[in-house]
């Protein structure tokens, strides 16, 4: 091997080590969870696609109650929710 091609080997590796070590060093970013469930006024917000149609839901769960309610957009063209209901998950799974 000719010293032009080894001293190019050497700095390949190297920049293949600055690279592992950058990413090594650099994280995710840290996902903040709820984790006091339970008390009055918490809730967590889900939004899911309506089957059928061209518009996604808005799920609340309100942990103190354990009631899922639904909010729907009114029309296509509005940015109102319109009250779609609840249900309580009580009810929808006895025994927990």
């Amino acid at each position: 091997m000719t010293r032009r091609a080894l001293i190019a080997a050497l700095v390949g590796l190297n920049l293949l080590l600055m690279v592992a070590l950058v990413l090594s060093a650099v994280g995710p970013p840290a996902a903040y969870a709820q984790i006091d469930a339970g008390r009055p006024g918490d809730f967590i917000a889900v939004t899911s696609e309506i089957s059928g149609r061209d518009a996604d839901a808005l799920f609340l769960l309100d942990v103190a109650k354990r009631e899922l309610h639904v909010f729907i957009p009114e029309g296509p063209q509005t940015r109102r929710l319109e009250y779609a209901g609840y249900r309580d998950l009580y009810d929808d799974f006895p025994g927990r």
